[in-house]
C-alpha cells in the first residue's frame, strides 16, 4: 500500500511540474507575440557565496526572466555551473523562467539534464553540434522553449533554416568565455538581419536576446533595433538600486515602455 501511494504522490508530482512548465513556456511565447521588453539578469554576475539574496533582489526588482549561461571548459574557455545550480533555482523561483544559454560541445548530450533541472528556455550555439534541427526539436518536444545562440563571428544565415522553429535567438556582443570588445554595430546588424527574414518569409519573429555588456549605455541601440531580451549581469547585480536600473534598461529606447511583470567573460 506504500508503495502504491508512494508511486502515486511521484506521480501526481510529476504532473505538477509538467503543468507548471508549460504555463511558464506559454509565457514565453505570449511574450514573443507580444514584444514584451525583459530584462533577463544573468545569474553568472551574482555573488555566489550570497546567491539567494542576490536572485531575490533582482526578482523583487522586476526580472521576469533568469539568464544562466553554462559553460563547459571546452566549447567555451571557462567553466560556470551546471544543473543542480538550475534545479535549485527552480524549487525557489516556480514563477520566474529560467533561460539557460548551453555553451557546451555536443549540447544533444545535454539537453534533457537542463530540462529535468528545470529549465524553460534552452539556447544552443549552432557550432557546438552536428545536428542543430534534431537538438531544436529534441528541446520542443521536450515542453522548453529552444533557442539558438549568434556569437560575434556567426552569420545569421547559419541559422536560417531553423528560425522558424525557435523561441528564441541569443545576440552575442562579445565573444563568450573571453569578454573584451564590445561587436555592438555587428549585433545590431544581426538584430535587423533577423527581422527582415522573419519578415521576407512569413515567419514568427522570435525573442530576439541580446548578451555581453549590456548596459543603460547602449540598451537604447539594441531596443531601437528590434532586441526585446536585455540580458544584464553586472549592471544590474552590482547595483544597490536593481530596480532602477532595470527600469533605465528597459527605457533606454523609449518613454513608454510597459516592464514586463514579474566580467563579461561569463556572458
Amino acid at each position: 500500500m506504500k508503495s502504491v501511494l508512494a508511486l502515486l504522490f511521484l506521480l501526481n508530482s510529476a504532473s505538477a511540474f509538467s503543468t507548471s512548465q508549460q504555463r511558464r513556456v506559454e509565457r514565453v511565447k505570449l511574450q514573443k507575440i507580444n514584444r514584451e521588453l525583459i530584462v533577463s539578469p544573468s545569474v553568472a554576475k551574482a555573488n555566489f557565496l550570497h546567491l539567494q539574496q542576490d536572485i531575490d533582489a533582482v526578482v523583487s526588482a522586476g526580472a521576469p526572466w533568469l539568464h544562466l549561461s553554462v559553460q563547459d571548459g571546452y566549447f567555451v574557455p571557462k567553466v560556470s555551473f551546471g544543473s543542480p545550480v538550475v534545479s535549485a533555482l527552480r524549487k525557489q523561483y516556480p514563477d520566474t523562467i529560467l533561460d539557460c544559454k548551453l555553451g557546451t560541445i555536443n549540447p544533444e548530450r545535454r539537453v534533457q539534464e537542463f530540462v529535468k533541472a528545470g529549465a524553460d528556455i534552452i539556447s544552443v550555439h549552432p557550432e557546438a553540434t552536428l545536428q542543430l534541427p534534431a537538438v531544436i526539436n529534441d528541446i520542443a518536444a521536450s515542453g522548453c522553449s529552444p533557442g539558438v545562440v549568434l556569437n560575434p563571428a556567426t552569420p545569421v544565415s547559419l541559422i536560417e533554416p531553423i528560425l522558424e522553429d525557435v523561441d528564441v535567438v541569443v545576440v552575442m556582443l562579445v565573444n563568450p568565455g573571453h569578454g573584451g570588445k564590445k561587436y555592438l554595430k555587428q549585433a545590431i546588424d544581426k538584430i535587423q538581419a533577423i527581422q527582415r527574414f522573419a519578415s521576407d518569409n512569413d515567419i514568427p519573429l522570435p525573442h530576439i536576446s541580446v548578451d555581453g555588456g549590456v548596459s543603460a549605455s547602449n540598451s537604447a541601440a539594441l531596443i531601437d533595433a528590434g532586441a526585446n531580451v536585455l540580458v544584464a549581469g553586472g549592471s544590474v547585480f552590482k547595483s544597490d538600486d536593481k530596480e532602477a536600473v532595470i527600469s533605465d534598461l528597459l527605457h533606454g529606447g523609449s518613454e513608454t515602455v510597459t516592464i514586463s511583470s514579474g566580467r563579461n567573460d561569463f556572458a
